[in-house]
């Protein structure tokens, strides 16, 4: 396997291993912490995570049933490497979902939701001061699914996690080349300050503009790429 997204693994729980495979693989995708186009082998990971083959192949093989991965020869498998449109319709169906989320939330969310998503913002902050770009995603990630689940909308929950599974690997690309530093999100003071004054169409386009501007860097990164031919 190639990518730095999953070094350093523990070795599976007493669980079902397929499930944790698949937790682990998802948690790596909606951090953006496996970079479009990254290789993943059966057996490296399966070495990795200290189990045998067959329940990483069944992990693996689910992701690509709901196309999230896709398989290639030699019990390998890969993180698609989506084109500039398809990033903007992701990103056009995120805004709608997310923005549902965000307004629903801020009617429902309560003052220890509120103050968590304080706590992850203050380390996101930390982290992008750090130039720590794994730590940064992953927080972010923390921040923005602490706002969704205060929707208490399971089902809307569901449809935005696999819309962050197709579109997490892109967050790479907001440290890639000119784009060193992660999007400012001043968004995220609009955010709160919405939450906090209990209004829902404030939050709706706060996570609108957040959307919106990540997906800025990630197009520019990915035109560069594609004028360079990478493969």
């Amino acid at each position: 396997m190639t990518g730095a997204g999953l070094t350093s693994l523990a070795t599976a729980p007493r669980k079902s291993l397929v499930t944790y495979v698949e937790d682990v693989l998802r948690q790596a995708l909606i951090e953006g912490r496996l970079k479009p186009g990254t290789r993943l082998v059966t057996r490296d990971l399966a070495e990795q995570l200290g189990m045998s083959i067959t329940p990483v192949r069944e992990a693996l093989v689910r992701f690509v049933a709901s196309g999230v991965l896709t398989a290639e020869p030699s019990q390998s498998f890969r993180v698609p490497k989506l084109d500039g449109d398809q990033y903007c319709e992701i990103c056009e169906v995120r805004k709608s979902v997310e923005g549902l989320a965000a307004a629903n939330s801020a009617l429902r969310i309560s003052p220890e939701e509120l103050a968590t998503m304080e706590g992850l913002l203050a380390r996101y902050l930390a982290a992008k001061a750090a130039a720590d770009p794994h730590l940064a995603l992953t927080l972010n990630k923390e921040f923005r699914f602490a706002l969704y689940q205060a929707a208490q909308m399971p089902t809307l929950l569901a449809v935005i996690e696999m819309l962050w599974l197709k579109a997490g690997p892109g967050f790479n690309y907001l440290y890639d080349g000119d784009n060193a530093a992660i999007t400012e999100h001043g968004n995220y003071d609009d955010l709160l300050k919405a939450l906090r004054a209990r209004e829902p169409e404030a939050a709706r386009q706060a996570i609108e503009h957040a959307i919106d501007d990540g997906a800025k860097s990630v197009l520019k990164a990915i035109a560069r790429r594609d004028a360079a031919g990478v493969a």
